[in-house]
This record gives structure tokens, sequence and C-alpha cells, in this order.
């Protein structure tokens, strides 16, 4: 047996699992990650993906000591201070939406498993479908958003989707104000009107209620230096727009529609001449 003659130790600061949460599935191909130092632009590093399709991070700056615990004497008697890092994710297969995101390495474990609390876990972290996105097997929600004090696209809104049984789920607008929201179909519904309820209807006849919400609030966005798109943390904790269900009407809270099987749901203010759905800050 040949002698080990040197062993080098080598610890990942960070490795982030992505996941598509239309399908329930890791995204584990077809992403570019890069991050570098919050409040600066350089030195970028990008993501190497692993076996398991996890995008794993090595040569971040400030973070040798932890990379080769062994050059720096063997291990530290305490925690390494965490640094801060901005991520930029992009799909070279155009199914998601790019997303900036901070996160503070090193990470033990995979990031973001383990940040549930109360005994959850999150399997990965949530990707955001585009517009452009195939629908396949899922049922879809679309809508173009339009401020209705400027006229100009509401990018990076958050709309929020209530199907009942079927879930609340989210999409987030692009810069031209277009969203689309992807997920399971919902359960199937029984025939109404008679006691006890009659056999399930065919699929044709499948309808289910939907509630929209909206998140709105451009003065919360942060884009952090040498970022494309804003903190994904402040698009998600925006307040809480406002819709137009009719032109010239009263703006509302929310917006209720039926979601056909089969059939994309379409979002729109009524008594416009374009399929648009105008929305707003409060």
């Amino acid at each position: 047996m040949p002698a080990v003659i040197e062993r080098q130790t080598i610890f990942t600061p960070l490795g982030i699992r992505f996941w598509d949460p239309a399908t329930d599935s890791q995204v584990a191909h077809g992403l570019r990650v890069r991050a570098w130092p919050d409040g600066a632009t350089a030195p970028v590093r990008t993501a190497f993906r692993s076996a398991s399709g996890v995008y794993a991070f090595q040569g971040l700056p400030g973070l040798r000591e932890v990379e080769y615990p062994a050059a720096s004497g063997g291990g530290q008697a305490s925690p390494p201070a965490l640094e801060r890092f901005v991520v930029a994710v992009e799909d070279e297969q155009r199914r998601f939406l790019p997303v900036t995101l901070r996160v503070d390495a090193p990470f033990v474990g995979i990031y973001p498993t383990g940040l549930g609390g109360g005994g959850s876990s999150l399997p990965g972290f949530y990707l955001f479908s585009a517009p452009w996105r195939a629908a396949s097997s899922l049922a879809v929600v679309r809508a173009d958003l339009v401020r209705a004090s400027t006229g100009q696209p509401a990018a990076h809104a958050v709309l929020e989707l209530d199907v009942g049984e079927g879930g609340v789920w989210h999409g987030i607008a692009d810069q031209r104000g277009s969203v689309a929201v992807f997920f399971p179909i919902p359960p199937f519904q029984a025939t109404l009107g008679s006691s006890p309820p009659g056999p399930q209807a065919p699929p044709q006849a499948q309808q289910w209620p939907v509630t929209a919400r909206l998140l709105f609030q451009p003065a919360h966005l942060e884009t952090p230096a040498g970022a494309q798109q804003p903190d994904l943390r402040t698009i998600l904790t925006q307040a809480a727009g406002v819709l137009w269900p009719t032109a010239g009407g009263a703006p509302a809270s929310q917006l209720s529609a039926a979601l056909s099987f089969g059939q994309a749901l379409i979002l729109r203010t009524a008594s416009l001449p374009a399929t648009q759905l105008l929305v707003d800050a409060t």
C-alpha cells in the first residue's frame, strides 16, 4: 500500500440547491451562478455544478482560511466571521427569471436547507418562472401589469394567487411587467348541485376560483452594486398594492377570476382595449 505523503482538506464555503416550486423538483442544470462581495463589483466567482446538481463556490474573497483549514494551522478555535456576498442567477435555458440574492458565507450545509425554522426545512432556493416558459402539464395564470398612474410596466411586482385547495402561488413581473405563475393543476371537483355530490366532472368542465393579490412598492426595491436585478428579499417584502378590476372604476385589494382546465387564465382590467391589468402602489 502506498504511503500517504500529504493530505489536503478543502471546505466548500457555499453551496446552493435550486428548486422549481411548480414541479417540486431540483433545478440541477442549465444555470449560470456568480458571486461577488456585497458592496463591491469584483472579484466575481462562478459556481461549479457538483455531481448532485448543487452549485458550489470556491475562491470566495476573505474565506481562504475556511476553505483550506490545514494551511491555517489545522482549524479555528472559534467560528469564522461571516462574509456577505451577492449571488446572481441566470437560466441559460430561459425557464426562470434572473434573480439576485444576498448570502452570508461560510454556510454549513447546502443553502437554504435548514433555514425554514420551526423544524421545517426548505428543499432548495426557489426560482420564479419566466413569462415565456412552456406550460407543459402545468396550470398557468398570466398578466401584463401596467401602472395606472404612469402607464409604465410594473416591473418586479409580485402577483400572489390563492387557488383554494390548489394552494397559494407567486410570480414576479419582469422588466416589461409580464408575469406568469405556473403551478400544478388543482384537484378535480365533483359535480355540484346534488346531495350527496355526484361523480367527478370531466376535465373539460373543471374550473377553479382564483383570487389575485399584488405586492408593489418600487421605492422599497434595492439593487446591489454590480447586479442587474433588485435583491429578491426586497422584491418579496414589498407592501401590498392595488388592482383595477374595471377601467375607470375604483382600485381593489384583490381580483377574482376562474381558471379553466387546459387553458391559460389571463388576468386583465375589464373595458381596456388591450389585455393589460392596471395596478399601482398604495
